[in-house]
């Protein structure tokens, strides 16, 4: 199969995928920066005279920043409602602080919106109290500990703490979580 030919971005084909990107995914400013450059990156790999114009590259960043900021005026990019949708997203699946943290870093979010969203998601919880109930969340989840449908033994054990641990979660936090009893209303 022959590889695709890429066209050479003009500031309309990158309007339009900076629009068709936005109309598809909830985006930080950095993601939407990234899938714009890599446009440019992927037909410079391909066209070498436009690799080598960089008067034209330095054009079409500056078309980048351009868009970046129409959009973060109209409201379509905010970072600080991207932080707070993924931070109750990821919340609901039980993820850790650490593990959010991380996630949304790589999305380009800064640290501190990152960590006024999980102020917000905490609904009057301490910082332990909501590692805890995200840490319930994800045994429940992977039926770990009391979910356990079949008694474990000290190997199965550690492999959970092994995993919680990966996770983000403290140790500390992983074997209080281990230890619960599950609710009686759970299945």
């Amino acid at each position: 199969m022959k590889p695709k030919t890429r066209k050479i971005p003009t500031p309309q084909s990158l309007a339009n995928t900076a629009l068709q990107y936005l109309g598809r995914y909830a985006a930080s400013e950095a993601s939407l920066r990234r899938v714009l450059k890599n446009r440019i990156r992927r037909a410079a790999m391909q066209h070498p005279d436009f690799a080598d114009d960089g008067e034209r590259k330095i054009a079409l960043d500056a078309v980048i920043n351009q868009l970046v900021e129409k959009y973060k005026k109209l409201g379509v990019l905010n970072d600080a409602a991207f932080a707070e949708i993924k931070v109750n997203s990821l919340r609901r699946e039980g993820r850790s602080r650490r593990a959010i943290i991380q996630k949304l870093g790589m999305k380009g979010v800064r640290g501190s919106l990152v960590d006024k969203a999980l102020e917000k998601n905490a609904d009057d919880l301490s910082s332990e109290e909501a590692e805890m109930k995200a840490v319930l969340t994800f045994i429940r989840r992977r039926k770990m500990g009391p979910y356990r449908k079949k008694p474990g033994n000290a190997d199965t054990h550690r492999k959970e703490l092994a995993l919680l641990a990966r996770g983000g979660f403290s140790l500390d936090i992983a074997r209080r979580a281990l230890k619960t009893e599950p609710p009686p209303s759970d299945p």
